[in-house]
């Protein structure tokens, strides 16, 4: 299967993207102080950062906001300047501030049906959970399945469901056999359906699209959204 692979480095997590430097203007000055919010356990600066920037949408909080401060913690991370303790907290913090803001975002009803989620035993979901919202807001009628539940599991409860996307991130490069194993599956029960990756193990994979037997390999959601347009 040949594949649209287009790359835009953005939510690479632990080591990858650049995280908060060099990044100026608004954004960067946005994402410092998120940065610093979560790092410290903070909710309330967190939930206060992102609720400030909602009148420029949930692409602007996810991408200028959000990813580079989740880039700065996994550069820390991989720098040994966090404990693995730390890393959770701070994204446990982002989840919680990002979860405040759906209450003021309309959401669309209806639309194509795509599933986005990760491998297991993956536990970097947030960079899935965004890219599960921007689609649902792109108009896509999106089913997220992450923190335990099983993605092959869910496959088979849709295998009759008419569904147009299947989107999978892929964070560790341990991951790829199971990664490998999904597509797998994803292509002989839900054969109509579009495949996109992303994740930063799906970054660094060379030909990943060639390798995996997907259409398509994305690093933001921005791209994702873009892609998927492509598939409606």
């Amino acid at each position: 299967m040949g594949g649209d692979e287009r790359r835009v480095g953005c939510c690479q997590g632990r080591g990858g993207g650049r995280g908060l430097r060099g990044r100026g203007g608004r954004g960067g000055a946005e994402a410092r102080l998120f940065a610093a919010a979560i790092l410290a356990g903070d909710y309330a600066a967190a939930r206060g950062v992102l609720h400030a920037a909602l009148d420029e949408g949930l692409g602007y909080i996810y991408e200028r906001i959000v990813a580079p401060a989740l880039e700065e913690v996994g550069h820390l991370w991989y720098e040994n300047r966090l404990t693995v303790a730390d890393e959770h907290l701070a994204t446990a913090v982002a989840q919680a501030a990002i979860a405040s803001t759906y209450p003021r975002i309309r959401w669309p009803s209806g639309g194509p049906r795509a599933v986005v989620g990760c491998v297991e035993p993956e536990l970097h979901s947030l960079g899935a959970r965004m890219v599960a919202d921007l689609l649902a807001l792109d108009g896509w009628q999106t089913t997220f399945a992450s923190g335990g539940i099983s993605l092959a599991a869910k496959i088979e409860d849709l295998r009759w469901s008419e569904v147009k996307l299947f989107a999978v991130s892929v964070t560790l490069p341990a991951h790829l056999p199971a990664a490998r194993a999904l597509i797998g599956q994803v292509r002989e029960e839900l054969p109509e359906a579009k495949i996109l990756a992303g994740g930063r193990a799906i970054a660094a994979l060379p030909d990943a699209a060639e390798q995996l037997g997907i259409h398509a390999v994305a690093s933001s959601g921005s791209m994702a959204v873009e892609i998927a347009r492509g598939w409606r």
